[in-house]
Protein backbone atom coordinates (compact mmCIF):
# COMPACT_ATOMS: atom_id res chain seq x y z
CA UNK A 1 0.00 0.00 0.00
CA UNK A 2 3.04 2.05 -0.02
CA UNK A 3 2.43 3.20 -3.50
CA UNK A 4 -0.76 4.72 -2.35
CA UNK A 5 0.93 6.71 -0.06
CA UNK A 6 -0.68 4.89 3.16
CA UNK A 7 1.57 2.52 5.51
CA UNK A 8 -0.31 -0.23 7.11
CA UNK A 9 0.69 -1.07 10.63
CA UNK A 10 -1.89 -3.92 11.56
CA UNK A 11 -2.84 -7.36 9.81
CA UNK A 12 -6.13 -6.43 10.31
CA UNK A 13 -6.71 -3.45 7.89
CA UNK A 14 -7.97 -4.93 4.66
CA UNK A 15 -10.55 -7.16 6.47
CA UNK A 16 -11.62 -3.95 8.85
CA UNK A 17 -12.15 -1.62 6.16
CA UNK A 18 -14.77 -3.51 3.70
CA UNK A 19 -17.01 -3.81 7.15
CA UNK A 20 -16.51 -0.33 8.91
CA UNK A 21 -19.95 1.32 9.21
CA UNK A 22 -19.19 4.20 11.43
CA UNK A 23 -16.33 6.89 10.40
CA UNK A 24 -15.79 9.20 13.80
CA UNK A 25 -13.16 11.67 12.50
CA UNK A 26 -11.65 15.03 14.28
CA UNK A 27 -11.63 18.07 12.97
CA UNK A 28 -8.25 20.46 13.70
CA UNK A 29 -5.41 18.67 11.17
CA UNK A 30 -7.40 16.35 9.96
CA UNK A 31 -10.55 18.29 8.13
CA UNK A 32 -8.71 21.02 8.08
CA UNK A 33 -5.19 21.49 6.94
CA UNK A 34 -3.70 22.01 10.50
CA UNK A 35 -1.48 24.65 8.67
CA UNK A 36 -3.12 27.28 10.85
CA UNK A 37 -2.36 31.07 11.36
CA UNK A 38 -2.94 33.79 13.74
CA UNK A 39 -5.29 36.60 11.43
CA UNK A 40 -6.09 38.77 14.49
CA UNK A 41 -5.04 39.35 18.49
CA UNK A 42 -7.57 41.29 20.15
CA UNK A 43 -5.40 42.77 23.44
CA UNK A 44 -7.25 43.84 26.63
CA UNK A 45 -4.41 44.17 29.00
CA UNK A 46 -1.44 46.69 29.14
CA UNK A 47 0.80 44.46 27.05
CA UNK A 48 1.49 45.30 22.84
CA UNK A 49 0.04 42.75 21.03
CA UNK A 50 3.88 41.68 20.04
CA UNK A 51 4.10 41.17 23.45
CA UNK A 52 1.02 39.30 24.39
CA UNK A 53 2.19 36.92 20.81
CA UNK A 54 5.75 36.38 22.64
CA UNK A 55 4.06 35.22 25.77
CA UNK A 56 1.98 32.86 24.47
CA UNK A 57 3.96 31.38 21.45
CA UNK A 58 6.63 31.00 25.02
CA UNK A 59 3.98 28.91 26.61
CA UNK A 60 2.56 27.21 23.46
CA UNK A 61 5.95 26.31 22.40
CA UNK A 62 5.35 23.38 25.52
CA UNK A 63 2.66 21.73 23.85
CA UNK A 64 2.47 19.62 20.19
CA UNK A 65 -0.95 21.17 18.82
CA UNK A 66 -1.59 22.92 15.18
CA UNK A 67 -2.93 25.56 16.86
CA UNK A 68 0.00 25.98 19.40
CA UNK A 69 2.41 25.64 16.04
CA UNK A 70 0.59 28.85 14.92
CA UNK A 71 2.37 30.53 17.19
CA UNK A 72 5.69 29.49 16.43
CA UNK A 73 7.09 32.53 14.23
CA UNK A 74 6.50 35.14 17.24
CA UNK A 75 8.47 32.57 20.04
CA UNK A 76 10.96 35.36 21.90
CA UNK A 77 13.56 32.94 23.49
CA UNK A 78 14.49 35.10 26.08
CA UNK A 79 10.84 34.25 27.73
CA UNK A 80 11.52 31.96 30.81
CA UNK A 81 8.19 29.67 31.04
CA UNK A 82 8.54 27.48 34.42
CA UNK A 83 5.46 24.93 35.89
CA UNK A 84 3.85 24.13 32.78
CA UNK A 85 0.69 22.23 32.85
CA UNK A 86 -0.45 20.70 29.52
CA UNK A 87 -4.15 20.16 30.08
CA UNK A 88 -5.06 17.57 27.05
CA UNK A 89 -7.91 19.10 24.92
CA UNK A 90 -7.89 22.59 27.16
CA UNK A 91 -5.09 23.87 27.26
CA UNK A 92 -1.97 24.65 29.53
CA UNK A 93 -0.72 26.92 31.98
CA UNK A 94 2.83 27.90 33.12
CA UNK A 95 4.74 30.64 34.92
CA UNK A 96 6.20 33.69 33.53
CA UNK A 97 7.53 36.25 35.64
CA UNK A 98 6.39 35.26 38.81
CA UNK A 99 2.56 35.28 37.09
CA UNK A 100 0.47 32.57 35.89
CA UNK A 101 -0.39 32.28 32.43
CA UNK A 102 -3.32 30.35 30.89
CA UNK A 103 -4.07 29.66 27.29
CA UNK A 104 -6.68 27.45 25.44
CA UNK A 105 -10.08 27.32 25.68
CA UNK A 106 -12.71 29.60 27.08
CA UNK A 107 -13.81 27.27 29.45
CA UNK A 108 -10.74 26.38 30.47
CA UNK A 109 -9.10 30.03 30.52
CA UNK A 110 -12.51 32.19 30.94
CA UNK A 111 -14.12 29.43 33.15
CA UNK A 112 -17.22 30.23 30.48
CA UNK A 113 -18.76 28.52 27.37
CA UNK A 114 -19.69 31.24 25.32
CA UNK A 115 -16.61 31.44 22.78
CA UNK A 116 -16.10 33.11 19.52
CA UNK A 117 -15.69 31.47 16.20
CA UNK A 118 -11.58 30.11 15.75
CA UNK A 119 -10.03 31.38 19.11
CA UNK A 120 -7.88 30.87 21.54
CA UNK A 121 -7.82 33.10 25.34
CA UNK A 122 -5.12 33.98 27.02
CA UNK A 123 -4.89 35.38 30.72
CA UNK A 124 -2.43 36.62 33.30
CA UNK A 125 -3.01 35.95 36.63
CA UNK A 126 -6.76 35.28 36.36
CA UNK A 127 -7.17 38.20 33.93
CA UNK A 128 -8.20 38.10 30.65
CA UNK A 129 -5.60 39.87 28.99
CA UNK A 130 -5.71 38.82 24.72
CA UNK A 131 -7.80 36.47 22.24
CA UNK A 132 -6.23 35.00 19.32
CA UNK A 133 -8.26 34.58 16.06
CA UNK A 134 -7.15 32.04 13.76
CA UNK A 135 -7.99 30.14 10.06
CA UNK A 136 -7.56 27.04 9.20
CA UNK A 137 -9.31 26.33 6.12
CA UNK A 138 -10.96 23.00 5.14
CA UNK A 139 -9.19 20.58 3.57
CA UNK A 140 -10.30 20.19 -0.56
CA UNK A 141 -11.00 16.64 -0.49
CA UNK A 142 -12.73 16.64 2.59
CA UNK A 143 -16.00 17.23 1.08
CA UNK A 144 -15.78 14.56 -1.46
CA UNK A 145 -14.41 11.86 0.88
CA UNK A 146 -17.67 12.38 3.54
CA UNK A 147 -19.70 12.34 0.34
CA UNK A 148 -18.09 9.11 -1.02
CA UNK A 149 -18.33 7.41 2.87
CA UNK A 150 -22.04 8.52 3.45
CA UNK A 151 -22.52 7.08 0.01
CA UNK A 152 -21.62 4.20 0.87
CA UNK A 153 -23.97 3.79 3.92
CA UNK A 154 -21.42 4.79 6.41
CA UNK A 155 -22.64 6.80 9.48
CA UNK A 156 -20.63 10.39 9.85
CA UNK A 157 -19.55 11.66 13.21
CA UNK A 158 -17.12 14.93 14.13
CA UNK A 159 -15.86 14.02 17.31
CA UNK A 160 -13.47 17.00 18.82
CA UNK A 161 -12.02 18.95 21.62
CA UNK A 162 -13.44 22.44 20.23
CA UNK A 163 -16.43 24.31 20.42
CA UNK A 164 -19.32 23.53 18.69
CA UNK A 165 -19.34 27.09 17.45
CA UNK A 166 -16.42 26.07 15.18
CA UNK A 167 -17.50 22.59 14.98
CA UNK A 168 -20.87 22.68 13.62
CA UNK A 169 -19.83 25.13 10.56
CA UNK A 170 -17.07 22.76 9.20
CA UNK A 171 -19.67 19.93 9.90
CA UNK A 172 -21.72 21.40 7.82
CA UNK A 173 -19.78 22.53 5.18
CA UNK A 174 -18.38 19.07 4.51
CA UNK A 175 -21.62 17.17 5.13
CA UNK A 176 -21.18 15.44 8.71
CA UNK A 177 -23.84 13.78 10.36
CA UNK A 178 -23.40 14.54 13.70
CA UNK A 179 -20.94 16.76 15.99
CA UNK A 180 -19.72 16.01 19.53
CA UNK A 181 -17.97 19.00 20.34
CA UNK A 182 -15.59 20.33 23.79
CA UNK A 183 -14.86 16.40 23.91
CA UNK A 184 -11.53 15.66 26.10
CA UNK A 185 -9.58 12.04 25.03
CA UNK A 186 -11.55 10.77 27.76
CA UNK A 187 -14.45 11.72 26.55
CA UNK A 188 -13.69 10.50 22.80
CA UNK A 189 -12.90 7.09 24.17
CA UNK A 190 -15.87 6.56 26.00
CA UNK A 191 -17.96 7.94 23.08
CA UNK A 192 -16.38 4.85 21.03
CA UNK A 193 -17.21 2.64 23.51
CA UNK A 194 -21.11 4.06 24.24
CA UNK A 195 -21.87 2.87 20.73
CA UNK A 196 -23.55 0.50 19.58
CA UNK A 197 -21.98 -3.24 19.31
CA UNK A 198 -22.73 -3.32 15.55
CA UNK A 199 -20.75 -0.26 14.85
CA UNK A 200 -17.52 -1.01 13.36
CA UNK A 201 -15.77 2.29 13.74
CA UNK A 202 -12.94 3.83 11.64
CA UNK A 203 -11.41 6.77 13.78
CA UNK A 204 -9.16 9.37 11.64
CA UNK A 205 -7.25 12.15 13.84
CA UNK A 206 -3.65 13.31 14.29
CA UNK A 207 -2.91 14.88 18.03
CA UNK A 208 -2.14 13.65 21.39
CA UNK A 209 -5.67 14.32 21.95
CA UNK A 210 -6.82 11.45 19.57
CA UNK A 211 -4.23 8.85 20.83
CA UNK A 212 -6.61 6.59 23.34
CA UNK A 213 -9.50 7.40 20.83
CA UNK A 214 -7.24 5.72 17.49
CA UNK A 215 -6.44 2.96 20.20
CA UNK A 216 -9.84 2.35 21.11
CA UNK A 217 -11.83 2.02 17.25
CA UNK A 218 -11.67 -0.64 15.19
CA UNK A 219 -9.55 0.80 12.67
CA UNK A 220 -7.47 3.89 13.36
CA UNK A 221 -5.75 6.40 11.12
CA UNK A 222 -3.42 8.81 12.00
CA UNK A 223 -2.40 11.70 9.56
CA UNK A 224 1.52 11.57 8.46
CA UNK A 225 1.56 15.16 9.55
CA UNK A 226 0.21 14.17 13.08
CA UNK A 227 2.05 13.55 16.35
CA UNK A 228 4.10 10.83 16.66
CA UNK A 229 1.60 9.97 19.58
CA UNK A 230 -1.26 9.50 17.27
CA UNK A 231 1.26 7.74 14.57
CA UNK A 232 1.76 5.45 17.02
CA UNK A 233 -1.20 4.34 18.00
CA UNK A 234 -2.52 3.98 14.63
CA UNK A 235 -3.50 1.15 12.24
CA UNK A 236 -3.03 3.18 9.26
CA UNK A 237 -0.90 6.24 8.14
CA UNK A 238 -1.59 8.62 5.86
CA UNK A 239 1.74 9.33 4.11
CA UNK A 240 0.96 12.37 2.16
CA UNK A 241 -1.86 13.60 4.69
CA UNK A 242 -5.29 13.14 1.59
CA UNK A 243 -8.20 12.17 2.82
CA UNK A 244 -9.13 10.65 -0.63
CA UNK A 245 -6.28 8.15 -0.37
CA UNK A 246 -8.33 5.93 2.41
CA UNK A 247 -11.27 6.12 -0.57
CA UNK A 248 -8.13 4.28 -2.65
CA UNK A 249 -7.51 2.47 -0.21
CA UNK A 250 -11.09 1.01 0.92
CA UNK A 251 -11.72 0.32 -2.91
CA UNK A 252 -8.49 -1.74 -3.07
CA UNK A 253 -9.91 -3.88 0.31
CA UNK A 254 -13.02 -3.99 -1.24
CA UNK A 255 -11.68 -6.07 -4.73
CA UNK A 256 -9.33 -7.87 -2.73
CA UNK A 257 -12.00 -9.20 -0.22
CA UNK A 258 -14.14 -9.87 -3.99
CA UNK A 259 -10.79 -11.52 -5.79
CA UNK A 260 -10.21 -13.94 -2.58
CA UNK A 261 -14.08 -15.33 -3.05
CA UNK A 262 -13.47 -15.86 -6.51
CA UNK A 263 -10.54 -18.02 -6.15
CA UNK A 264 -11.97 -19.50 -3.02
CA UNK A 265 -15.16 -20.08 -5.55
CA UNK A 266 -13.18 -21.02 -8.63
CA UNK A 267 -10.69 -23.96 -6.23
CA UNK A 268 -13.84 -25.15 -4.82
CA UNK A 269 -15.93 -25.62 -7.76
CA UNK A 270 -13.13 -27.22 -9.16
CA UNK A 271 -12.03 -29.89 -6.74
CA UNK A 272 -15.67 -30.65 -6.15
CA UNK A 273 -16.48 -31.59 -9.99
CA UNK A 274 -13.27 -32.72 -11.15
CA UNK A 275 -12.05 -35.02 -7.65
CA UNK A 276 -15.31 -37.18 -7.83
CA UNK A 277 -15.20 -37.68 -11.68
CA UNK A 278 -11.11 -38.57 -11.14
CA UNK A 279 -11.90 -41.46 -8.17
CA UNK A 280 -14.55 -42.80 -10.30
CA UNK A 281 -12.29 -43.04 -13.78
CA UNK A 282 -14.21 -40.82 -15.84
CA UNK A 283 -11.13 -38.62 -16.01
CA UNK A 284 -7.75 -39.18 -16.94
CA UNK A 285 -5.23 -38.82 -14.18
CA UNK A 286 -3.23 -36.54 -16.82
CA UNK A 287 -6.18 -34.16 -17.19
CA UNK A 288 -7.06 -33.98 -13.87
CA UNK A 289 -3.17 -33.00 -13.04
CA UNK A 290 -3.29 -30.61 -16.21
CA UNK A 291 -7.06 -29.18 -15.79
CA UNK A 292 -5.27 -28.34 -11.38
CA UNK A 293 -2.09 -26.62 -12.69
CA UNK A 294 -4.87 -24.39 -15.51
CA UNK A 295 -6.87 -23.90 -12.00
CA UNK A 296 -3.70 -22.28 -10.51
CA UNK A 297 -2.64 -20.17 -12.94
CA UNK A 298 -5.97 -18.88 -13.00
CA UNK A 299 -6.00 -17.96 -9.58
CA UNK A 300 -2.49 -16.55 -9.86
CA UNK A 301 -3.64 -14.70 -12.78
CA UNK A 302 -7.02 -13.32 -11.05
CA UNK A 303 -4.39 -12.03 -7.96
CA UNK A 304 -2.48 -10.32 -10.22
CA UNK A 305 -5.16 -7.87 -11.06
CA UNK A 306 -4.64 -6.73 -8.21
CA UNK A 307 -0.85 -5.58 -8.65
CA UNK A 308 -2.34 -3.55 -11.94
CA UNK A 309 -5.16 -1.55 -10.08
CA UNK A 310 -3.29 -0.75 -7.25
CA UNK A 311 -0.58 0.96 -9.43
CA UNK A 312 -3.54 3.35 -11.35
Amino acid sequence: MGTLGILSRRGHVFETLCKVNHLVVDKTGTLTHGDIEIARTLAFGEQSEEELLSIAASLESHANHPIARAFKPYLNHSVLVTDVENVIGSGLQGVIDGKLVKIGNAHYVLGRDDAALNSVYMSIDGQHVATFEYRDPIRKEAVEFINKMREAGVKTTLLTGDTLSNAEPVAKEVGIDDVIASASPSDKLNYLKSLDSDDITMMIGDGINDAPTLAGAHLSIAMGGGTDVAKASADLVLLGDRLDKILTARELALRTRKIIRENLAWSLGYNVLILPLAVAGLVAPYIAVVGMSASSIIVVSNSLRLLKEEGK
